[in-house]
């Protein structure tokens, strides 16, 4: 990412405009049972997927609004980041987001809507994998398990390589067992 960027008064305004719409989102009862569990709800103001995918609905996609939001580092904005990035973004610009990633649920939305589209996700594939970054491998397994379900009949990669790919060992707890539920799953 830049570090310094100019940001328009009408880009400043949407990136407002939507923060200001994700806050009246707030699910209290949501936090309230997040805090009582014990989880750091820091990053966090309880918005659901859903409403933050009916609030994307308003708003084309925009690479430059989509980082600005990501950005923040708070959930809802990542979600609502990746529900506005264009499937098309620049590979070395994804590549960079990855590593401001905040959660495995981020990383997961991630590759569901936007790496699972792209006709470049083989080549993405191999490096993420083995990075050695759970966040990275969670996003890429996401994403060829999705881009397979929307892509039934023409995918850009085979049902032997997402095989390959899920029965591979992951070092981290939960990148392994996302891999074993899609292997399960497969």
């Amino acid at each position: 990412m830049d570090d310094f960027k100019i940001i328009h008064k009408e880009l400043e305004n949407r990136f407002k405009e939507i923060r200001q719409r994700i806050h009246r989102l707030q699910s209290g009862g949501t936090i309230d049972s997040l805090k009582n569990i014990g989880a750091d709800t820091s990053r966090q103001i309880g918005a659901s997927y859903v409403s933050l995918k009916q609030l994307a609905e308003n708003y084309s996609p925009d690479e430059s609004l989509a980082i600005l939001l990501w950005n923040t580092q708070k959930r809802e904005e990542q979600i609502m980041a990746c529900l506005l990035l264009p499937w098309d973004i620049n590979k070395e610009k994804i590549t960079q987001l990855i590593t401001q990633c905040i959660s495995f649920e981020i990383a997961g939305y991630l590759g569901s809507l936007c790496l699972c589209k792209r006709k470049d996700l083989i080549q993405f594939a191999i490096p993420w994998l083995d990075s050695g970054i759970p966040y990275q491998q969670t996003a890429m397994l996401t994403a060829l398990a999705r881009h397979l379900i929307l892509y039934k009949e023409d995918p850009y990669i085979t049902k032997t390589f997402f095989t390959s790919v899920v029965n591979r060992n992951f070092p981290d707890k939960y990148v392994q067992l996302m891999a074993e539920r899609y292997r399960f799953n497969t």
